[in-house]
């Protein structure tokens, strides 16, 4: 059997398919907020949500979009959104109407266990593991396709079978499903990707990576995906606040929060961030160790002026300020609240599970 061969291409030369030959686009509308509004405002019969016609229809804000690339179009993309992960390009002679049909088929699938899970083959991290898997093949996601694509760098990267793919084995109608083996490697793509996107943020926030970085994320994200942190807003919050321990003076407390069972991963990381916010780093919030001092900052600014004419809050807070003492307990959750909230908007992750391929 021939085998998939990956193809170099320049700026130029992806520029010229466009103009020369039929080339679509699956855009990731989570990718970037300005793909939704840029896909509605086509004429009509360019493009079209691959949710159309189905349940998850009103999903309007992580639906894919399947498009036809003119000069226009392709330009936009190379202008706007080249170097983010945006999508995918897709080589055809077939239809529009025919290739939507054709990739819905491909939204959903069964993961190992059974469940239904949404599969992202549009995210040009995922797309590589994807096309190399037998599941791909006996499903027929090459039926039709010349080639996929996706941005790299300043230029782009195609795979394609020589003299074509192997035919589909399984009937047109059969659900799609997912093994083991291929859940983990997309995991190996999407730890990757969340690593970067944290050692990112980390840096952002002004905090300092220890040497042999990597795996110091490895094991504090082994760590707290054992204890049940598994989302990515919380694993980030996690790893942020595990980086100040060696300043804390309540790591008992720190352990029987995460070793409580009954407590949901979510919510041990907002008890860590209280803790360390009052009295677990520092006196004083504002000072506090392991957190992101601009979120926190931003935070407390927020909380203050929501407060500022509470006349319940003034009179235990007099002059506004937050302190450690037992009648802020109140406060402090409707801080933590504001807190969690902005760290999420700058860190610009998603609240899927670590290692998964969907949404």
């Amino acid at each position: 059997m021939p085998e998939l061969k990956r193809i170099a291409a320049s700026a130029e030369q992806y520029r010229r398919l466009v103009r020369e030959q039929g080339v679509y686009a699956i855009f990731d509308v989570a990718g970037d907020p300005g793909v939704a509004a840029k896909m509605q405002s086509l004429p009509q019969g360019q493009a079209v949500s691959l949710f159309a016609g189905s349940p998850f229809e009103s999903y309007t804000a992580v639906a894919p979009y399947l498009a036809r690339l003119d000069e226009p179009l392709g330009d936009w993309v190379y202008e706007e959104l080249w170097k983010k992960p945006w999508g995918i390009l897709v080589f055809s002679p077939t239809p529009l109407e025919q290739l939507f049909y054709h990739f819905r088929r491909f939204v959903q699938a069964r993961l190992p266990d059974g469940a239904p899970s949404f599969l992202r083959f549009y995210d040009p991290r995922i797309l590589p593991a994807f096309l190399a898997s037998p599941e791909a093949l006996h499903f027929g996601f090459w039926s039709g396709i010349k080639s996929f694509g996706w941005s790299e760098g300043e230029a782009a990267t195609f795979m394609q079978w020589p003299g074509g793919a192997p035919t589909a084995t399984a009937p047109p109608q059969q659900e799609i499903s997912l093994s083991q083996g291929l859940m983990h490697a997309f995991e190996k793509v999407q730890l990757k990707d969340f690593l970067e996107r944290c050692r990112a943020y980390i840096e952002l926030a002004g905090g300092k990576l220890p040497e042999g970085n990597e795996a110091v994320l490895h094991s504090i994200l082994r760590y707290g995906i054992s204890v049940g942190i598994e989302q990515e807003i919380d694993a980030l919050r996690f790893i942020l606040l595990v980086l100040g321990w060696k300043e804390m003076r309540s790591l008992p407390v720190v352990r029987e929060i995460l070793n409580y069972p009954e407590v949901k991963g979510s919510d041990k990381v907002d008890l860590l961030c209280e803790l360390a916010a009052f009295g677990g780093f520092s006196p004083s919030p504002m000072e506090a160790l392991g957190l992101d001092k601009e979120a926190n900052q931003k935070a407390m600014a927020r909380f203050i002026a929501q407060h500022s004419k509470d006349e319940q809050f003034l009179k235990t807070h007099p002059g506004g300020a937050l302190t450690i003492g037992p009648a802020d307990t109140r406060w402090r959750k409707e801080w933590i609240k504001i807190y969690c909230a902005l760290v999420a908007e700058r860190a610009k992750v998603t609240e899927i599970a670590v290692g998964t391929a969907s949404i």
